[in-house]
């Protein structure tokens, strides 16, 4: 194929022109080719360009191996959306909003619930900001549909991950860098849990779900997890917390604890052991500034200081996420001894009692109603989301169309 590079300085495509390889790969256990280079040139993300990802051969050639459009990771949204109940309607009805007749499509959505001008909430991203990812896939249909699907549901996969505000060396322009944490049982598919770049979970044409799967990223911008605490001389940080949780669970997902293999039930997966992690991280941080003596001081002799007020909105973010994954008013005590016990690989001889843990937290069984839940709660205590949606992007596969995940009341 051939391709022109962006020029840094004009940012157009107008260097030179370059000749690329990008294969078609070899389809998937159920017949489905993860991507295809069939009309790629006429993708609506094609105008913005693509990062590509690969080698040379022998003879010379870029051989790309994976791919990320541009205009998704700038920090350029196509809509701005601002006000709670407005974003609470883009999660809960919007996002997912015709899903099938959108596929080969991409789009970016910026959630602002305190801004009052576009210009403003956009500008409050900025260059070395961290968020909370929170990924959920939905599955494929069409002639080539995923048999996995049972009844018209398609539960989905969640997940959460890490974004940085980066300036990229190619463009000179601000992005997102994204890496997943994904916590995932043993599967058919190979999938091994652990952390993974986009460009390898996402863009990879032999393994990734960008041309197959539709896709929503909603990135969380909220300075009370998403800041570092300097009390004096102690430094605490809430996500470097939930990094340290879910690489935890990762490993023992990867290990079954010793028993080899990690499976799904109704009370473990990777919704539940995800936002496992995601409590238990801020429990982390509570208890230690609560048990430290000096930080209790700082507290006192700075009432009115932002990262006391910072802290109480953690505080008040743990205690609403408490509520709003436990229903039943029982927090699950398998989440409060994490470093016993991993939820996902426990065992037990009766087997009603993962039933009885999954219906304590019932919010987080389904991908999707984790997913919303956990976006929606986050807007309402003030976090700005940036919401990243594709729909089987890349080149045009026919045999495919792409499925909302489904959720339950």
């Amino acid at each position: 194929m051939k391709c022109l590079p962006l020029n840094k300085d004009s940012k157009q495509f107008d260097g030179p022109q370059e000749i690329i390889r990008i294969p078609q790969v070899v389809a998937d256990r159920d017949g489905i080719p993860r991507s295809t280079n069939s009309q790629i040139e006429d993708s609506p993300l094609n105008s913005a360009g693509w990062y590509i990802y690969g080698a040379q051969d022998p003879d010379g050639i870029f051989v790309t191996q994976g791919i990320e459009p541009r205009a998704l990771m700038m920090l350029e949204p196509d809509q701005v959306i601002l006000g709670v109940e407005e974003g609470v309607t883009y999660i809960k009805e919007k996002n997912w909003e015709n899903t099938e007749q959108q596929k080969g499509t991409g789009n970016t959505v910026l959630l602002d619930p305190l801004a009052e001008e576009a210009e403003a909430a956009i500008s409050r991203w900025q260059e070395g900001d961290r968020g909370i990812v929170i990924h959920l896939f939905g599955g494929i249909g069409g002639n080539k549909k995923d048999e996995r699907a049972l009844f018209n549901m398609v539960s989905g996969h969640f997940a959460y991950g890490i974004a940085h505000v980066v300036r990229d060396p190619l463009s000179d322009e601000l992005r997102f860098d994204i890496e997943y944490d994904q916590v995932y049982a043993s599967n058919p598919d190979g999938i091994v849990s652990g952390s993974i770049k986009w460009p390898n979970y996402m863009g990879n044409l032999q393994r990734g779900w960008l041309g197959n799967r539709p896709v929503s990223d909603v990135i969380v911008k909220l300075d009370a997890v998403t800041q570092d605490y300097e009390f004096g001389d102690i430094k605490l940080s809430p996500l470097d917390e939930l990094k340290h949780q879910l690489q935890v669970m990762m490993a023992r997902y990867r290990t079954g604890d010793g028993d080899g293999a990690a499976l799904v039930s109704p009370a473990e997966s990777c919704v539940q052991d995800s936002n496992q992690a995601l409590y238990v991280a801020i429990q982390q941080i509570e208890d230690e500034v609560n048990a430290n003596p000096e930080i209790q001081e700082w507290l006192k002799s700075h009432p009115d200081h932002p990262q006391t007020q910072r802290f109480q909105q953690l505080s008040e973010l743990g205690q609403a996420l408490e509520k709003q994954l436990t229903p039943l008013g029982i927090v699950r005590s398998d989440w409060k001894e994490n470093a016993e016990t991993l939820v996902g690989v426990a065992t037990s001889d009766n087997p009603i009692i993962p039933i009885i843990r999954g219906l304590t937290s019932w919010r987080t069984i389904l991908p999707r109603r984790g997913h919303d839940e956990i976006a929606n709660l986050l807007l309402n205590h003030g976090a700005k989301l940036w919401v990243i949606r594709t729909n089987q992007v890349g080149g045009f596969d026919p045999d495919i169309i792409p499925y909302a995940p489904t959720t339950l009341f």
